[in-house]
């Protein structure tokens, strides 16, 4: 097989995973595993049933694949933001920013991530965990960095890191229960405000 005859046929596979994936990320959303068909897959997507299981072995490695991609890319998307900022507490907000941004563009992921309660819940903890410690780790740099240079207090990075992520994830979370109805990040000038400056006045 020739150069370009390899390159075609890995972009095929990569617009076919794509589609797919896009796909069965919105039916797993409001389904679940279980209640999820692969024939429904195949069909929203314009594809024949077998095309699907020649991309994803079965309904296990599809749904699987559908968290891993979209952990995956939350975490490059916040690393790459908080690479782009010198100052750390610029990192910090943009960091913020884009999470509340990638679950707004990727709303689905989240009943995913949070309701779903198969026998595969574990293994989404899991992964969660592995991308979450990878920029989690990062964040905690940046705080370190903050203290080093002045511009945030000297506290106990872990818990306020820790603390960070409860405040969005619980944010989140509201969102989608509550039915999306709203930008969720036109909330983000109130989370910062608070977080970095607190509520109560200076005595």
């Amino acid at each position: 097989m020739r150069i370009a005859d390899k390159a075609k046929r890995k972009e095929l596979i990569q617009m076919r995973q794509k589609q797919i994936l896009d796909v069965a990320s919105g039916v797993f959303s409001k389904k679940g595993f279980a209640r999820t068909h692969v024939d429904e897959i195949a069909n929203l997507a314009g594809l024949g049933k077998g095309t699907v299981y020649r991309y994803f072995k079965d309904k296990k490695s599809l749904f699987l694949s559908v968290v891993d991609r979209g952990l995956e890319s939350l975490k490059d998307l916040v690393l790459e933001a908080m690479a782009k900022e010198k100052e750390p507490l610029d990192k910090i907000k943009k960091a913020i920013e884009t999470y509340l941004k990638f679950f707004e563009d990727n709303s689905s992921l989240i009943g995913i991530l949070i309701h779903e309660q198969s026998e595969f819940q574990k293994r989404i903890q899991k992964r969660y965990f592995d991308h979450y410690y990878e920029h989690i780790n990062k964040m905690e740099e940046v705080f370190r960095q903050g203290i080093a240079k002045g511009r945030i207090k000297k506290i106990d990075v872990k818990g306020a890191v820790g603390i960070l992520t409860n405040i969005l994830n619980g944010l989140v979370y509201m969102w989608q229960i509550e039915g999306r109805k709203y930008p969720i990040a036109e909330k983000l000038p109130m989370l910062l405000k608070i977080y970095f400056t607190g509520i109560a006045r200076d005595r």
